[in-house]
């Protein structure tokens, strides 16, 4: 393979693998941030979370949060007309995961 100049004062090979070291680094980081974002989320550490906030934590839809009720992967409780979710399950969900 021919090796284009550059214009950078190091070698082609090198260029490439400090591009690729600095890809790796960010990517290992973004994944770091999925995995600690929802236990330590922007949300208020209450012991009872609405549907809305659990959407957020898992980043899905209500209609996959209401499936994942049906197949008993949650488990959440009514008061009057609103469903909540304990916060201690949720965190327990999320380690069990990781």
């Amino acid at each position: 393979m021919n090796e284009t100049p550059m214009l950078f004062p190091i070698a082609p090979s090198e260029y490439w693998k400090q591009i690729k070291i600095i890809i790796e680094d960010v990517i290992a980081e973004k994944l770091n941030q999925q995995k600690i974002s929802p236990t330590n989320s922007h949300l208020p550490e209450k012991a009872l979370l609405k549907a809305a906030d659990v959407c957020e934590i898992f980043q899905v839809s209500k209609p996959t949060l209401y499936e994942w009720l049906k197949q008993k992967k949650l488990k959440s409780f009514k008061i009057k007309s609103r469903r909540y979710f304990n916060r201690a399950d949720i965190d327990a969900l999320i380690n069990s995961s990781l």
